[in-house]
Parts: C-alpha cells; sequence; structure tokens
C-alpha cells in the first residue's frame, strides 16, 4: 500500500470519518497493470477456479465498525487500474485495527506481499491517560516469511491448510533491532502472519504489561511474563526498560509450536527481534491503574442461548473449508436484536 511494507498507518479519531481512495494499480515491469498476480494461484479454490489469476485486490479494515457496502467483501474486488472509495465512520473507541487485503481465494498470497499496514483509532479517553507516545509509541507486525536464493518470497503454489516460514520479519525487517531510551514504551503488537501463532516473552523474563486488546484498552493493565497471539490478534503492551543498564541487549522470543498447540519445540522460530538499551532517559511516567470502565454483561439478562458447532471437511480440488452447523457459506441463519444479550457456544471439531 502505497509503496511500502508495511503499508501506511493511518490515525484515525472517534467520531471523526475517514474516507480512503483504493486504488488498485499494480503493474508489471514494463508499467503496463498486470494481468496475472505476481505469485503463483492455485486455481481450485473459490475466486480463481472462475476469476483465474488475476491480481484482485479489495481492503478490509480488521476490527472496524463500519458499513457493509465498505467492509471489503471478498468478491468486490478491483482490478488493476480499477478503484474503490470507502468511508470509514470510526464510531468506536480508541483501539488498535489494521487494514489487509481480502480477495476471495487469494487474500493469503496479497497479505503475504504486504498488502497489509495499521489503522489506529484515538479517542479523549486515551489521551487523558498519558501513556507513552511520540517516539514512544510503536506498531510492531509480526510476520514470517521464507525467501527463495534470490532474495524474493517464496509461497507454495498449490493452496494448504497451513503455512509456516522460516524467518521472522517485524515491520517487514528481518530479525530486526531498536534501540531504546530507559524508560517506557508502548509497543501496539500486531500478529500480521497467515498461519503462526506466536508465544512472546522476554528473555531475561522480565514483566511487561498488557493495556489493551483487540477491541481497544483494558480495564486496568496486566503484568505479563508472556503472551500468545493468534494471527490477526493484536495486543497493546507496556514495556519499561528503566532498569536496564546502558548497552544491554534484550531479545523478543518466541516460543510457539507451530501448528499450535503443537508438540513444544515443533517449528519453533525463536528470535522476533532485539532492544538495545542506550543511555538516555526515556518516558518515567507510571501506567495509570485504572485505564477505562468496561461494563459487564449480566448472564441473566440472556434472551437467547445459541450453540454454533464447527468442523472442517475436505475436498479433492479445493482443500478443507469450515461447515458451522454443518452450514457451508448460507444465508444468515441467526437474527440477534440489536442491544439484546446472548450466550454463545462454540463448540471445535476440528480434529474430528
Amino acid at each position: 500500500y502505497g509503496g511500502t511494507y508495511p503499508g501506511p498507518t493511518i490515525e484515525a479519531r472517534t467520531g471523526l470519518p475517514v474516507t480512503v481512495r483504493w486504488i488498485n494499480d499494480l503493474r508489471d515491469e514494463g508499467g503496463t497493470p498486470r494481468t496475472d498476480h505476481y505469485l503463483e494461484v492455485d486455481l481450485c479454490p473459490h475466486g480463481p477456479n472462475h476469476l483465474g489469476p488475476t491480481p484482485r485486490t479489495v481492503t478490509h479494515l480488521h476490527g472496524g465498525h463500519v458499513p457493509a457496502e465498505y467492509d471489503g467483501y471478498p468478491e468486490f474486488t478491483d482490478l488493476p487500474g480499477e478503484m474503490s472509495e470507502y468511508v470509514y465512520p470510526n464510531d468506536q473507541d480508541a483501539a488498535t485495527l489494521w487494514y489487509h487485503d481480502h480477495a476471495l481465494g487469494i487474500t493469503r498470497l496479497n497479505v503475504y506481499l504486504g498488502l497489509a499496514g495499521f489503522y489506529l483509532v484515538r479517542d479523549d479517553v486515551e489521551d487523558a491517560l498519558g501513556l507513552p507516545s511520540g517516539s514512544y509509541e510503536i506498531p510492531l507486525v509480526i510476520q514470517d516469511r521464507t525467501f527463495n536464493s534470490d532474495g524474493s518470497l517464496f509461497y507454495p503454489g498449490p493452496w494448504q491448510d497451513h503455512f509456516f516460514g522460516d524467518t521472522i520479519l517485524v515491520n517487514g525487517k528481518v530479525w530486526p533491532y531498536l534501540d531504546v531510551d530507559r524508560g517506557k514504551y508502548r509497543f501496539r503488537v500486531l500478529n500480521g502472519s497467515n498461519s503462526r501463532t506466536y508465544t512472546l516473552a522476554l528473555d531475561d523474563g522480565a514483566t511487561f504489561y498488557q493495556i489493551g486488546s483487540d477491541g481497544g484498552l483494558l480495564e486496568a493493565p496486566v503484568p505479563l511474563t508472556t503472551l500468545t497471539l493468534a494471527p490477526a490478534e493484536r495486543a497493546d503492551l507496556v514495556i519499561d526498560f528503566a532498569s536496564y543498564a546502558p548497552g544491554t541487549e534484550i531479545v523478543l522470543e518466541n516460543s510457539a509450536p507451530a501448528p499450535f498447540p503443537g508438540d513444544p519445540g515443533v517449528g519453533v522460530v525463536p528470535n522476533v527481534m532485539q532492544f538495545r538499551v542506550g543511555a538516555a532517559d526515556g518516558d518515567q511516567d507510571p501506567i495509570p491503574g485504572a485505564l477505562r470502565p468496561v461494563e459487564p454483561i449480566d448472564e441473566a439478562e440472556a434472551v437467547m442461548s445459541r450453540e454454533f458447532e464447527m468442523r472442517r471437511f475436505s475436498e479433492p480440488c479445493a482443500g478443507s473449508h469450515w461447515l458451522i452447523n454443518e452450514l457451508r457459506w448460507d444465508d444468515i441463519a441467526e437474527y440477534p436484536i440489536l442491544g439484546s444479550t446472548e450466550i454463545w457456544s462454540f463448540v471445535n471439531r476440528s480434529s474430528a
């Protein structure tokens, strides 16, 4: 997006709509609009089976409260030379969102090639907390990739359930380091990998604090020594480097097996990035003990209970598909009433 990987970080404020014009300007080396994808496209899955290996794009704002027409529906794609204009109302609390491609049947390829970026919603409640900001607030997208011998990206051609790269990238760089001052940093962490889950920790076992998740700020900071993030999941973290001597090097490590959960040590790529502590003092302000009020949901007010049983089935050509209550891509079957309380139970039978 915009010629950068990851894409530009968009900053928005609650209640102020943002209009984005998403233009598919993918071109070949000669400068003409591309007619085929940059990677090999399996023509079996739904999408490529009738649209071919075209480099289609459509952008989804992940976690955004948006009207249906601006949601980035997988079949509302643009070919090179086409564009779509989306309006994001930002009628939600401050939160760490992200935007990414959502084209039917090739989402995995387009995101793998770099079509993803941060979208940060801010509000007055967050501003009043005095959290680390400016150069002490840094979005970090963690992704795994595999490279060919010439440095180009490798991705298997035939569709498969999982793909795990052998190299970790943070903000598009392989195993990078960050020079930090002796103080607090706010890291907005996104697992941008296609399949890999991460269990993150500092190599010295130090405590850090989670202050937010996918939906925004938590009610209060949570002290942690490890954090597990599934694909597309976000965590808002504060790490304090004030106690470290200048010259200290700290590694952000990963211990999650791949696939996850699985046998310990299997498929692990351990090193994520390094922090190098400098001599300058940084943000010394305390983390607020209360972040935002979170209204609890009273189960006694539930007007309906629903159960969703999820399982996979396989087809010879298109691979695995998910069923929900034995239905596949069916029309809407549940109609909850806005403002009501329901209890939803999910049963995972994917190994059955």
